[in-house]
């Protein structure tokens, strides 16, 4: 971030022999002449022109699917108290929280490997994406943020008794109030052949390929998600998700992988990246809640709770819950009872869990043109984590397009 500051902060003509100017001065010269130091100029190009602007279209796609396993002794318990025998009833479910998908807009601005970006959706609800990033010839490391919400929900419910069952899959599911979503991730690697292969060069073009090359690379990466749907409107879900309404997970990876650069003509560049990783560190808190209505309080339909005093969290008639209304036809569902509705916390919980598997994909094709470049790219990152009997897993994938041009 220092080095950043320093060269792209504004100096004025007046200021001939400024600090910033100095500073900016050295620091350029310092990454110039580190470039063509570190690299094997037969293979990497280092354009004498180092700045870039970058016009940056990109489509972006975020798919969250969450799956849970509801106690098969809490279901018999409860059977009990009902006077049944619900022993051997089985409920499981996965929800899919699919943000819209996203068309976006940004532009980045960069000297040799520094470079920040900023991108804006340009559909409703998909939030933004900002980055840092910073590329050597031995190295690449890019922080980025986003935040979207989304109401667009789809649910597969398998409810079955000992050996007989019955399922509904890909049921569109109303979500009352949006479900908010958080995503922070700090990727660096480690280029074993970075004299001949440029990660760069086919993902921010500070450099040019000019003969192909391959590499191993060691990946390094840290990820942060938090997944908020603790709203009062949607106390059905948090209900069938163990009381679960907010999510947050810390994960540190390692990876190991390969990438190649392949020069099938002159100024043209393909590249494909694999880096499977382990999460090594996989620590993650929820938020648990109750509320004045849940699924398993078993009363009869004709009984009179009368009103929720929100003081004494309790109906007229002394209790703390009431049955959840369900409907066979959500179209059709009366949903006047969502305006007594009442959720509270009822604790936190953390676990570190056991070690997940993700992946890491970049894919891409570059033309070099004299002082400009086009490039379209993709890219894919697979995170996965569980809390008791619950199962998160996220696919995060993009599709990029872009043009610059070097001055």
């Amino acid at each position: 971030m220092v080095l950043l500051v320093s060269i792209v902060v504004p100096v004025s003509a007046q200021q001939q022999d400024s600090w910033a100017r100095r500073t900016s001065r050295h620091v350029r010269q310092y990454l110039d002449s580190a470039l063509y130091r570190k690299v094997d100029t037969t293979y990497i190009e280092v354009p004498k022109k180092a700045w870039r602007v970058i016009l940056r279209p990109k489509v972006n796609h975020i798919d969250t699917r969450v799956s849970s396993i509801l106690d098969d002794d809490l279901i018999a318990d409860l059977g009990k108290s009902w006077g049944m025998d619900l022993t051997g009833l089985h409920l499981d479910w996965q929800m899919k929280l699919e943000q819209p998908m996203s068309t976006s807009v940004g532009v980045w601005v960069g000297y040799r490997g520094l470079g920040i970006g900023y991108s804006q959706a340009l559909t409703k609800r998909s939030g933004y994406y900002f980055s840092l990033s910073s590329t050597g010839a031995s190295y690449g490391l890019t922080f980025s943020m986003r935040s979207f919400d989304t109401d667009d929900l789809s649910a597969n419910i398998n409810l079955s008794y000992v050996d007989q069952g019955s399922s509904e899959k890909n049921d569109d599911y109303v979500s009352y109030a949006p479900i908010k979503v958080k995503t922070l991730f700090l990727d660096g690697y480690y280029v074993f052949n970075g004299k001949r292969y440029s990660q760069a060069s086919a993902y921010n073009q500070s450099v040019i390929q000019r003969r192909s090359a391959g590499s191993f690379l060691l990946g390094l990466s840290w990820y942060h998600s938090s997944i908020d749907l603790s709203d009062k409107l949607n106390s059905d879900i948090i209900l069938a998700s163990n009381r679960i309404g907010k999510i947050k997970v810390n994960q540190g990876n390692i990876g190991f992988g390969y990438g190649y650069n392949w020069v099938p003509f002159r100024n043209w560049l393909m590249n494909v990246m694999v880096m499977p990783t382990l999460a090594v560190y996989n620590r993650v808190k929820v938020t648990k809640y109750t509320s004045n209505y849940d699924f398993f309080v078993h009363d009869s339909d004709t009984e009179d709770y009368g009103t929720w005093d929100p003081e004494k969290r309790q109906w007229s008639n002394g209790k703390t819950e009431r049955p959840l209304p369900l409907s066979d036809d959500p179209l059709k569902e009366d949903l006047s009872w969502q305006k007594d509705v009442e959720n509270w916390e009822i604790g936190t919980e953390t676990k570190n869990t056991r070690w997940k598997v993700n992946v890491n994909v970049h894919a891409g094709i570059t033309y070099f043109g004299k002082d400009w470049f086009a490039n379209i790219y993709g890219q894919l990152h697979r995170f996965s984590y569980n809390h008791e009997n619950m199962d998160v897993k996220i696919w995060d994938w993009y599709v990029r397009g872009s043009v610059g041009i070097r001055f």
